[in-house]
């Protein structure tokens, strides 16, 4: 029997062969879109090794911020906790101030090193070198 690849084995061919046996021998804007398609697939993988776990840990952090059970949609506990911080529930210089802010950072870094793959891996690697 013939098996077939699983969907993150697809995404790496896909990727390899764009990037090895296609980027090469475009030109002009077709190379620039040959780029986006390349940075957008790699985007998909990364993602899909994930598996999700980050949308848990945020929806999980964000929960304990609003002393809440946590939400299973991302999106409403990040509306929640937009408008908590609209209504100022995290007081400048409060413990809750400060676990918002590190919430806040660990999301964004999570976000970049998503969409920035080599950007990121530099900045950690000048970080853990400054420690």
């Amino acid at each position: 029997m013939l098996t077939r690849p699983d969907t993150d084995a697809l995404l790496s061919i896909a990727l390899e062969t764009l990037q090895e046996e296609l980027l090469p021998r475009l030109t002009g804007d077709d190379k620039l879109t040959g780029l986006m398609i390349a940075r957008a697939l790699a985007i998909v993988q990364a993602a899909s090794h994930d598996h999700g776990e980050q949308s848990k840990r945020e929806t999980a952090e964000i929960a304990a911020l609003l002393d809440e059970p946590p939400c299973d949609d991302p999106v409403t506990a990040r509306r929640q906790l937009a408008q908590a911080i609209r209504a100022r529930k995290f007081a400048p210089g409060t413990p809750d101030a400060v676990r918002l802010r590190d919430h806040l950072l660990g999301v964004t870094a999570a976000r970049l090193r998503l969409v920035n793959l080599k950007y990121m891996a530099a900045r950690q690697r000048r970080a853990e070198s400054s420690i």
